[in-house]
């Protein structure tokens, strides 16, 4: 009864989130897939206007079971009011018209566009065209066309044609020139895309060798050379009646389906994980060759063409799968890529529809468009990718420079505590700072600095290295101002130090070169939260000199520059103790474990604050480094390992991130991961998840408890996590 309530919970936040999370998205691809059908209408009513303004029209015709032979009966009247009707059931597979037509002056060519049918012409009772009517099924060309010359009195045109798939019947004359070729606007608009393809292939491709760069734009360009190519070969059958083998029909169809596939295959290959879907596309490309290619006969082709809407449709869907559990991970343009494949789904069931319908002008455009949606989609993504990779080398760079000067806040740290005066406390700061600076920076050896100890209300200078005159009061009213400790500026930072409530003393630097970036100031915050901490214990409360609370108070800081709370050391230390008494522990070495576990954390201090309060996705480098405070911790503490309890910090700090199944950061596994740590794990996933952070809401109880169950034996030492388990429900 349990497991059905929680299963129907389970179903109805899915369905919750489903709703909240995808609905929006899929009411985008309509909308992009309605503006798209709206921007081919007005296509359509702007290319009406150069359609030609000759067509016949007033033809006589009945359908006929015989081909090229003349029925008998009453002729039928087809003309712009009425369209070519078949008799109800009554199947007819040839077409019978006539017409006569009037003395003219000037010779013409005679034009007639069908689907694909085998045609028979006669003028005045003699064949002038015959396009292998009395051999094929079908043919590879709509076009066809002979040279109607000038005649002083009327003549009569007999049409025989076969019907292998539509009634198609588009007749014209037109002004002179070679019968063998008319190519309509959408081939020269094919022709425009793939030069321009073919240019921009040339562009980027140069661009590329030169200066390493927009090679994937190369893929955009490619593809816009490849549609464009796709869209001359499907309308070269309505150019010229000299490709007239019914393999060109075949030929002709399958490059634009492709062009579906293709860019289908550019929007996987978003995706890491996108060997399974590629997969599933490669077959649909194959299979919908093969069957194409072997359709001898006209159903074949019809069934052929329905099986590469219907396997494009197919490959849509894998695809459309794979982003949405992507948008559930929060990966990178999962979702664009969503709502791209629904977009091209429904444009896939349309152009599928317009292609059983033989409506060949609709369906090439169905795919121009399409494609040329989503290549804008694929080309702004490269784009953005190339920024961003940029922004990441530049990112990357910083954060080797950071990782390494994060040893020296260790140090920092050390140096303060062995000062045994003021005096050396002061030379020790403006002296380990320098280093610091200079590390980052080699330039910023000639940076200046002064310090000033505050007694009586009047600042005494005692350090001052290349500044003159500085205004400490100025300082402090600032300070004062914005409730701040510390300042930092274009080229320039200021501590203050506060003996209780009042101001102890300001440490200066000036004449920093190249400015401070975000990962500097992160660091001159660490080391900010270090100093404070030492001269408070050090000069204010003497008595509390003590090491471990020096890095307990550190802990603290941590916490609350993170956004967290205090609280949530108390608890780590709470569980962990209970835990460790659990799994067999004596009273004294729980309680060693239990405080070491509240340093588990340190190595924050180290972490850019903007990383930690950051509310969107992470980016790679951001990851990197926020995954990276387990080794600053273990760095900072391990300067101390004399002291048996910050050892133990230590090892806790370094591995609290291991994963019992040996996928965490260190690679250690199962019992190779020491048990401090694979109890402290425990401990701070379940509080981290049952309290609110910057960048989520606070879990349930029992959710988090679901999730450490899903969890045992994966992440989890299976016994540990049992054992917190029964704790929590005791509780």
């Amino acid at each position: 009864m349990m497991k059905e309530k929680e299963t129907k919970k389970k179903q109805k936040l899915n369905s919750a989130k489903f709703k909240e999370g995808v609905l929006p998205l899929l009411g985008v691809a309509m909308i992009v897939f309605l503006l798209t059908v709206a921007v081919y209408f007005v296509a359509d009513y702007v290319a009406g206007s150069y359609q030609h303004d000759n067509t016949f029209s007033g033809w006589g015709y009945l359908y006929t079971e015989k081909p090229g032979t003349v029925p008998e009966g009453d002729l039928r009247n087809f003309n712009e009011q009425n369209p070519l009707l078949t008799e109800s059931g009554v199947k007819k597979d040839n077409l019978y018209l006539t017409k006569t037509i009037t003395p003219e002056d000037t010779g013409k060519n005679f034009v007639l566009i069908t689907d694909y049918a085998p045609v028979k012409i006669r003028l005045n009772g003699k064949v002038v065209y015959n396009n292998q009517f009395d051999s094929e099924e079908y043919v590879g060309n709509c076009y066809n066309s002979f040279y109607l010359e000038p005649s002083t009195h009327e003549q009569q045109i007999d049409i025989f044609m076969k019907l292998p798939f539509s009634v198609r019947f588009e007749a014209y004359l037109k002004e002179g020139g070679d019968p063998a070729f008319d190519f309509p606007l959408g081939f020269y608009f094919g022709a425009g895309i793939l030069l321009t393809g073919l240019i921009a292939m040339a562009v980027f491709a140069v661009i590329s060798i030169v200066r390493r760069r927009f090679y994937r734009s190369l893929i955009v360009a490619g593809l816009a050379a490849y549609l464009g190519f796709a869209i001359i070969l499907h309308l070269l059958p309505e150019s010229t009646y000299m490709l007239n083998l019914p393999i060109w029909l075949r030929l002709s169809e399958i490059p634009v389906q492709m062009t579906f596939l293709l860019t289908l295959a550019f929007l996987n290959g978003l995706f890491k994980n996108h060997r399974r879907t590629g997969v599933v596309i490669g077959l649909a490309a194959v299979i919908s060759i093969t069957m194409m290619m072997l359709s001898f006969s006209a159903v074949m082709v019809r069934i052929s063409s329905i099986v590469m809407s219907v396997l494009c449709l197919a490959a849509v869907v894998f695809v459309a799968r794979l982003a949405l559990s992507q948008l559930e991970r929060r990966t990178q343009y999962a979702t664009p890529v969503f709502i791209m494949c629904i977009f091209y789904a429904l444009m896939i069931f349309f152009a599928g529809i317009l292609l059983i319908s033989r409506l060949r002008v609709l369906y090439i455009y169905t795919v121009a468009m399409s494609t040329f949606v989503v290549g804008c989609v694929l080309e702004y993504t490269y784009i953005h990718d190339y920024q961003f990779m940029m922004k990441n080398s530049e990112f990357r760079e910083q954060s080797v420079q950071y990782g390494d000067s994060v040893d020296l806040i260790s140090v920092f740290i050390r140096n303060m505590l062995s000062c045994s005066d003021q005096d050396a406390f002061y030379h020790t700061v403006v002296t380990e700072l320098l280093e610091l600076l200079t590390k980052y920076n080699s330039e910023n050896a000639d940076a200046d600095y002064c310090v000033a100890v505050k007694e009586n209300g009047v600042y005494t200078e005692v350090i001052s290295k290349g500044v003159s005159g500085c205004h400490y009061q100025v300082i402090e009213n600032n300070f004062l101002k914005n409730d701040k400790n510390y300042l930092f500026a274009e080229t320039y930072f200021e501590y203050i130090l506060k003996n209780g409530e009042d101001i102890g003393c300001i440490i200066h630097f000036e004449n920093i070169k190249n400015g401070l970036d975000s990962f500097f100031i992160s660091m001159l915050e660490a080391t900010y939260c270090g100093l404070e901490t030492t001269y408070e214990n050090m000069f204010v409360q003497k008595d509390k000199r003590d090491i471990n609370i020096i890095f307990e108070e550190l802990a603290e800081n941590a916490e609350l520059d993170n956004g967290c709370s205090v609280e949530h050391l108390e608890n780590i230390c709470r569980y962990t103790r209970e835990l460790c008494g659990r799994m067999g522990f004596d009273e004294a070495k729980a309680e060693h474990i239990a405080t070491a576990s509240k340093l588990h954390d340190l190595g924050k201090i180290a972490v850019p604050k903007y990383i930690i309060e950051k509310r969107g996705r992470l980016n790679e480098e951001e990851q990197i480094i926020i995954s990276s405070h387990t080794d600053f911790g273990y760095t900072i503490l391990s300067a101390f390992a004399d002291d048996p309890l910050i050892s133990t910090a230590a090892v806790i700090a370094r591995y609290h991130h291991e994963q019992y199944n040996g996928m965490g950061k260190n690679g250690l596994k199962g019992e190779d991961i020491p048990i401090e740590a694979r109890i402290v794990t425990v401990c701070d996933v379940y509080d981290a998840l049952v309290s609110e952070r910057s960048y989520k809401k606070a879990w349930t109880k029992e959710a988090a408890m679901n999730y450490l169950a899903e969890y045992s034996g994966k992440i989890f030492d299976p016994q540990i996590c049992t054992a917190f388990l029964e704790y929590l429900k005791e509780e």
